[in-house]
C-alpha cells in the first residue's frame, strides 16, 4: 500500500497547471488579491462561496491554507508550498486537497469524506 501512495505522490508532483491573467487594474492590486489573506477572502471559491479560513506565510518554503464553504455549509480546503515569488510578478506554489489542519489529502479521500459529511 505505501507503494501506491508514494506514486501518487509522484503523480502529483509531475502535474502542473499554469494560470495566467490579465486584469484591468494596478499590478500591485492584482499583487495583493493573491498574497493578502483579507483581499484573498473575497473572491476565494466560486460564487456563492465563502472563505472563512485564509492563512498565508509568503515566503519561499512557505505554505498557506485556503477554506472555502459552500452555501450548504461544506468545508473544503486546500493547501500548498511557495515554490517561487517574484514580487509584483510571479507566484510558483503546489497545490493540494488538504483537510483542516493542513494536512495534504489525496484527492479521491477528500471526495469520499465530502460524500460522508
Amino acid at each position: 500500500m505505501a507503494e501506491a501512495g508514494s506514486n501518487l505522490a509522484k503523480n502529483t508532483e509531475e502535474r502542473e497547471l499554469v494560470i495566467t491573467g490579465i486584469f484591468d487594474a494596478p499590478c500591485e492590486k492584482v499583487w495583493k488579491a493573491w498574497t493578502d489573506p483579507e483581499s484573498v477572502k473575497p473572491w476565494w471559491g466560486p460564487k456563492g462561496f465563502t472563505s472563512p479560513v485564509c492563512k498565508i506565510d509568503l515566503r519561499v518554503g512557505g505554505k498557506y491554507l485556503f477554506s472555502m464553504r459552500s452555501p450548504e455549509g461544506d468545508d473544503f480546503w486546500s493547501t500548498g508550498v511557495y515554490r517561487e515569488i517574484v514580487p509584483l510578478e510571479r507566484i510558483v506554489a503546489t497545490d493540494s486537497f488538504a483537510d483542516e489542519n493542513g494536512n495534504v489529502v489525496p484527492e479521491h479521500e477528500h471526495l469520499r469524506m465530502e460524500s460522508m459529511s
